[in-house]
């Protein structure tokens, strides 16, 4: 009962580490208010409106599975030619895809870097609110394994509220989508639109955890995953024009957890520190790998923790990346 105990608390501890929020820059800031969540919705809808060429949506950029905060949970957009393609699928990502202004018909494909809740717990709600709301019936799922498993469960346990939907709106009820499991680097998957290659990351123990990197015609997009700094991430990024990276503050981090242990909370602080440096990278090795990858543009996401200004994150990032960093704010269109 003791260990159940301590893991409960040292589980919460990590968490509430990870996932609160900062200030926002590229978006009026949110701060969980509704006009500034409704500013920053028209600022994306402007930027998106009879936009040319690729378009990056960062829809929640914050990290860890905690609700309510002003930072949502990991989700991103890609929209190129009419055609929306989704990167993971945290709490908040159906609502944010929604204040982007993009139809639900948009939506061709949805992938996941790893299961973890805060980056695939609104999967299948995003499948059936999408369905509802005009999805088509083709859209794909790729992931790792098993993402199959994963979502034919979620349809059997949705299916009376789909089938209450189709009779009640006298539409097809929604079927299981294709889907692709993904467990090892390599290609993905191609359409008239985009090239998607696929790189395994570390961010034990959860394996296999991916990193992305989405080739348009006019653009490439990376995204590392949650990961420590790796140079299968730089390689995989080789000359994009946009990586998106994870990035924490360890130094602030430990402030952090020496806070919530003086205040009472359960764990010690070597064991939070060490799980923290296995799983996840500094903005200064966010930069260093972005700078080997020679990549245009490092946008710095799935952050904390809480007391960490924009500032402070681009200095960490400038220290070795010489192109233009953004710090991520939910809704950004970059």
């Amino acid at each position: 009962m003791q260990n159940t105990k301590h893991l409960l608390s040292r589980r919460n501890l990590l968490t509430g580490i990870v996932a609160a929020p900062t200030l926002a820059i590229a978006a009026p800031p949110t701060g969980g208010r509704a006009e500034d969540i409704d500013a920053a919705a028209a600022t994306a809808k402007a930027a998106l409106k009879d936009a040319r060429g690729t378009k990056l949506v960062l829809l929640g950029t914050g990290s860890g599975p905690v609700p309510g905060l002003a930072r949502r949970m990991s989700a991103n957009l890609m929209v190129h030619n009419g055609a929306a393609y989704v990167l993971d699928c945290g709490l908040g990502v159906t609502d944010e895809y929604s204040r982007a202004g993009i139809p639900f018909s948009a939506l061709r494909s949805i992938f996941i870097t790893h299961h973890h809740p805060d980056h695939n717990i609104g999967y299948g709600p995003l499948l059936v609110i999408g369905w509802i709301s005009g999805m088509r019936q083709s859209v794909r799922a790729y992931g790792p394994p098993p993402l199959m498993q994963m979502t034919a469960d979620y349809f059997r346990s949705a299916k009376a509220t789909i089938d209450f939907w189709a009779e009640d709106f006298r539409i097809p009820p929604l079927q299981m989508i294709e889907v692709h499991e993904i467990p090892n680097s390599g290609p993905v998957m191609q359409d008239e639109n985009i090239k998607v290659t696929s790189v395994l990351v570390q961010h034990p123990p959860v394996t296999p955890a991916l990193g992305y990197r989405f080739d348009f015609p006019d653009r490439s997009i990376a995204f590392s995953g949650d990961t420590i700094a790796l140079e299968d991430v730089a390689r995989l990024a080789k000359g994009a024009d946009v990586l998106v990276h994870e990035a924490m503050d360890f130094p602030a981090i430990e402030v952090f957890v020496r806070q919530q242990i003086a205040a009472g909370a359960a764990g010690r602080l070597e064991d939070v520190m060490a799980h923290m440096r296995a799983d996840h990278t500094s903005a200064e090795d966010a930069g260093r790998i972005a700078q080997d990858a020679g990549v245009k543009t490092l946008v710095l996401s799935h952050i904390g923790p809480p007391f960490v200004s924009d500032e402070s994150w681009q200095a960490a990032a400038g220290k070795h990346f010489r192109g233009e960093i953004i710090v991520g704010h939910d809704l950004a269109v970059i």
